[in-house]
């Protein structure tokens, strides 16, 4: 049973698929710890300053940027590389 419930937004779902094949695979699988195991000590989770509900994930030079919201479903809104993530 998954720990949370991971929806992907259109666009970022395009963010992801620009990537270099390398860089995809490292999100795809911080995802599925998320999905799987929530707020893991594995993954490098920040909560966004100035939001209430909004966090980042850092996977290499690039940000996972979701939305938690309640019942334990997780919005992926953004995927981008750190100079243009905030």
């Amino acid at each position: 049973m998954p720990a949370y419930n991971v929806f992907i937004e259109k666009k970022a779902y395009k963010q992801l698929e620009k990537l270099e094949e390398g860089a995809r695979n490292r999100i795809t699988e911080a995802l599925h710890t998320l999905r799987d195991e929530g707020f893991s000590i594995k993954l490098d989770i920040k909560k966004l300053r100035g939001y209430r509900t909004h966090y980042r994930i850092r996977v290499g030079k690039y940000r996972i940027l979701f939305e938690l919201q309640a019942e334990k479903t997780i919005i992926i809104y953004a995927i981008l590389p750190r100079e243009t993530a905030y």
